[in-house]
């Protein structure tokens, strides 16, 4: 019987044609491995990058089973190791990915590739601000979601203007518990985020500044109850 390699040689061909896969080989630090870093470090694996680092100091619960893509067996571990299994899961040989079980701090060392998914502004603001430090920097992409709507800002070095979206977080009316994230969510805005990363890696036009909301407007016209999406 012949043992096909796990980092088979058209294990990437479909997106060879897509993106130059040179562009995948730089090192990644994806801030926050919950519900949207869950989906995104899926696509991060399938699509090829080769150099990921995660950091969250939060743990995986039972109830975050319904608003992550992670296994009920990894219940009770950090949730920034669960992100490696599951990198692992779906990468090759080639591709690896590291862990950190803690929050990030401004102590902390970035790379000039930034995923950003934390549970909050602050956060979000130091990690801009330490990316924005270095000179090499090349992107970061900040995806942040409700239940039912989602925000993706997209800074380089070239471009950005990232602190017009940013706002404190005691300025935000906080949503109910149990609806701040939902699954659907959390992949779409993934995706959108991964997406910004190819378009600016390729060097074709991007949006710097996507709002999105999955629920359509309701207005009222001439007695009737109008929907309609934006």
């Amino acid at each position: 019987m012949e043992v096909v390699s796990k980092a088979s040689s058209s294990r990437f061909l479909r997106n060879k044609d897509l993106i130059d896969q040179r562009n995948l080989k730089g090192k990644v630090t994806l801030i926050g491995a919950g519900g949207i870093g869950s989906a995104l470090i899926q696509l991060l694996a399938i699509m090829g990058w080769k150099n990921i680092l995660v950091w969250d100091d939060d743990v995986l619960a039972e109830h975050n089973l319904s608003t992550t893509t992670y296994r009920p067996k990894y219940l009770g571990k950090d949730k920034s190791l669960v992100a490696c299994k599951t990198f692992d899961d779906f990468s090759d040989s080639s591709q690896m990915i590291k862990h950190k079980p803690f929050r990030w701090g401004p102590q902390d060392n970035i790379s000039r590739r930034v995923f950003l998914g934390p549970d909050n502004m602050d956060t979000r603001k130091y990690v801009y601000e330490k990316w924005r430090s270095q000179e090499d920097r090349e992107f970061l992409i900040d995806m942040r979601m409700g239940a039912l709507g989602m925000e993706i800002i997209t800074a380089t070095k070239e471009n950005d203007n990232y602190m017009s979206t940013w706002k404190d977080g005691e300025s935000i009316q906080d949503e109910p518990c149990t609806m701040k994230h939902t699954i659907f969510t959390a992949n779409i805005v993934a995706g959108f985020g991964i997406n910004q990363a190819f378009c600016v890696l390729q060097g074709i036009p991007y949006y710097s500044y996507i709002n999105i909301s999955l629920t359509p407007l309701i207005v009222q016209k001439e007695g009737f109850t109008v929907s309609r999406t934006i």
